[in-house]
């Protein structure tokens, strides 16, 4: 019998010690009934459990034995995906989202594939991206936007259009290929990938993309935009600078502010009263005033880029100039 917990715990432990190392060995655990029957559990609860896709059944349609039937089926190799079925739901501007609801079989499957390939790959993904993550969430994001700002001069929002429909296959593939050589279990993906979807009857073929609403989704779509965040890494995106690199970034003018602030301070210490105080405090302020205007590091030095990503959202957040923030947007739009 599978420790599902366990096995995903030496999983996870595997690809931390090894980040170069490809998975071979993962169809067995992942179609057991254990690993199904977790599967289950993990989303059964879901309100969206009771909403059917193109067979018409939902969540009480689910039992033991018919966890028992899906596994054999995945061993026997005779398992295919089902197409989803498609509706549209409106969106806060007034648009229609496409949504696809995968059938109860598929609703299983899919967080079982997730499960196994999913403590793999989060000792690759990046502390930037905060979309569809334990421990991550919109507030991480914002916390974390929100502690570069004040030290930013131009800000960069990508937002990714039609991100899940427009998903390459191929290149989709080629990263989850890069941690996982199972052949089953690439072969189980992209059977996912194509199955097509059904709105109003007629079947339609995907060429492109992974639908929302599915399970395996918005996982797949980090593994894919994994590739952006490592491309704002090899710029220095949310590189920690020691105090030595901060010290030497510094503007020499802005230093000079903070000295004679400090000087004047330690002034204004040993005065308790009187018009000696009164011109100090104003002599304070007055720097302090002049300070506000003065860059805080010095414009000869390379810029320092922040970047924060929630699902197909980015900010791109630069202390530099206005010429490297726009230079730094069209190189993420070229990619």
């Amino acid at each position: 019998m599978i420790n599902v917990a366990k096995e995903m715990e030496h999983l996870n432990k595997l690809a931390g010690y090894n980040r170069a190392k490809r998975f071979t060995d993962l169809w067995d655990s992942m179609t057991s009934e254990e690993w199904l029957a977790q599967a289950w559990e993990e989303i059964r609860r879901n309100t969206g459990s009771q909403t059917p896709g193109i067979d018409k059944e939902t969540a009480e349609d689910i039992d033991l034995i018919r966890i028992r039937q899906l596994s054999k089926k995945l061993h026997a190799g005779v398992y295919r995906p089902t197409s989803v079925r498609r509706v549209d739901i409106p969106k806060s501007n007034g648009k229609l989202r496409p949504l696809g609801i995968p059938t109860i079989a598929d609703r299983v499957v899919q967080p079982a594939v997730r499960m196994a390939l999913e403590p793999i790959f989060e000792t690759d993904f990046l502390p930037c991206s905060h979309g569809f993550r334990q421990g991550h969430s919109p507030h991480t994001a914002l916390r974390d936007v929100a502690r570069m700002y004040p030290r930013v001069s131009w800000v960069v929002e990508g937002d990714i259009v039609g991100c899940f429909d427009n998903i390459p296959h191929n290149g989709l593939l080629k990263a989850v290929g890069r941690r996982i050589a199972d052949g089953k279990v690439m072969s189980l993906v992209s059977a996912f990938l194509q199955a097509g979807y059904m709105e109003n009857r007629p079947f339609h073929t995907t060429y492109s993309g992974t639908p929302q609403g599915g399970i395996i989704s918005p996982f797949l779509c980090n593994i894919f935009l994994h590739q952006l965040d490592e491309y704002m890494k090899s710029f220095g995106a949310n590189r920690v600078q020691t105090s030595q690199e901060q010290a030497r970034r510094r503007n020499p003018e802005y230093v000079g502010y903070k000295q004679k602030i400090r000087r004047v301070g330690d002034k204004l210490r040993q005065v308790s009263s009187g018009k000696a105080r009164t011109e100090l405090l104003n002599e304070l302020l007055k720097l302090k005033k002049e300070r506000s205007h003065v860059p805080v590091f010095d414009a000869r030095h390379h810029t320092k880029l922040g970047y924060v990503r929630y699902a197909d959202d980015c900010v791109i957040l630069v202390n530099g100039t206005e010429e490297e923030a726009r230079d730094m947007k069209n190189k993420v739009e070229d990619q």
